[in-house]
């Protein structure tokens, strides 16, 4: 079962690809909840996600709507 922030979630990667914090910034929810939230729809097969390896700095995970 979706929750409302999974919908939410899910209503801005229809619009384009967005990394966990980008996601989580517009939200207004921290970047762990954002995750969570990512892979649990990932899970379901609902979003797709690919990490991004920077050449300085940490991966990212870029996610976007199936």
């Amino acid at each position: 079962m979706l929750s409302i922030l999974d919908k939410e979630i899910l209503r801005i990667l229809k619009q384009k690809q967005l990394t966990t914090y980008q996601i989580a910034k517009q939200l207004k929810i921290s970047w762990s909840t954002a995750n969570i939230h990512c892979y649990k729809l990932m899970s379901f097969g609902m979003v797709k996600g690919k990490p991004e390896r920077p050449r300085f700095g940490k991966e990212k995970i870029i996610w976007w709507a199936k």
